[in-house]
């Protein structure tokens, strides 16, 4: 039988050894120092490649970053271009639309001239409002609208 003494053993019945037996076995020693070692060593390394993974991903972030400048750069550039030749595009309509020079192509490259006294025609045209003939036109259009709007609802009366 077990030697019982006045202490209590929880969750066993096997009694706790109060002695490290790696302290005392030279053997047993040097293996549990080289278990150490290699827990220590693959943190070491574990270590050494999350921040090399992180160095990773920062310059991975740095490259991004340059690519995206040098894109941006490229599209200043094209844009600025653009511009440049919006403002001559521009320059070149309002020398199109300068009268002068208008009245200069139409005289040499197509042959037109003034009219003469004689080939001018007046023509007169009665002073009416557009407007309001418009204006009776869609009030035309309004009744015959409500008129056929009140006989469809006679229709629907008579049905129901």
């Amino acid at each position: 039988m077990a030697e019982t003494k006045n202490e209590y053993v929880h969750g066993s019945l096997a009694e706790k050894i109060k002695y490290d037996p790696y302290e005392d076995n030279a053997i047993l020693k040097s293996k549990k120092t080289a278990r150490n070692n290699k827990k220590v060593k693959a943190r070491i390394v574990f270590n050494i490649f999350l921040v090399f993974a992180m160095f990773i991903v920062v310059m991975f972030r740095y490259a991004q970053i340059s690519q995206l400048n040098y894109e941006n750069n490229i599209l200043k550039r094209d844009y600025t271009k653009i511009q440049n030749e919006n403002q001559l595009l521009l320059i070149d309509i309002q020398n199109a639309m300068d009268l002068k020079n208008i009245r200069q192509i139409a005289e040499t490259k197509l042959d037109m001239h003034k009219p003469y006294k004689s080939q001018i025609v007046y023509v007169s045209i009665p002073k009416k409002d557009v407007t309001i003939t418009a204006n009776k036109e869609q009030s035309k259009l309004t009744a015959l609208f409500n008129g056929i709007h009140k006989s469809f609802n006679k229709f629907l009366n008579m049905i129901y």
